[in-house]
């Protein structure tokens, strides 16, 4: 594991998935990743100017890696866009395994509340109202569109 850590600012949700995704904290992510690319791509010497995002609530301590091109003793900094950048991968892959754990359902109607809860007291996401709300309004919206393109489909093969 490498010396050294950035600090990634998350929803709630998503740093209680992440961390438990990864198997702790701090959160390590696997050899040739995404999340690992987008690292390797954004990092850069730190700025005289700049500072660092430290511990705090909802920080998530993220190992940055050894890179072969890339020396991270001298470009440990990720930028703001870079950092926009690896909080959209890491939401994107919390979508997709919401959606591949919950879809198969199909209409589940108010059986949907309690698969909601039960993914994720599974997923390590703190089991409150706020996160159930937000979880279950990126399900719906998910499917929602699912649902039109299925439609779409439908309608240019009959």
């Amino acid at each position: 594991m490498s010396e050294f850590v950035i600090y990634l600012r998350l929803d709630p949700y998503l740093a209680q998935w992440l961390i438990h995704e990864h198997g702790g904290n701090p959160v390590e992510f696997p050899k040739n990743s995404t999340e690992n690319d987008v690292l390797e791509l954004g990092l850069t010497p730190k700025p005289i100017l700049a500072t660092d995002i430290g511990p705090g609530e909802n920080h998530v301590p993220i190992v940055l890696p050894f890179f072969k091109k890339k020396d991270v003793r001298k470009n440990n900094y990720l930028p703001g866009k870079a950092r926009r950048a690896l909080v959209q991968c890491i939401r994107s892959r919390f979508v997709i395994a919401l959606w591949n754990d919950l879809y198969k359902f199909g209409n589940i109607g108010k059986q949907k509340q309690d698969l909601i809860w039960a993914w994720m007291e599974s997923h390590g996401i703190e089991t409150n109202d706020t996160n159930w709300n937000t979880i279950a309004k990126i399900y719906l919206r998910k499917r929602d569109v699912y649902r039109r393109q299925q439609l779409r489909n439908q309608s240019k093969e009959g």
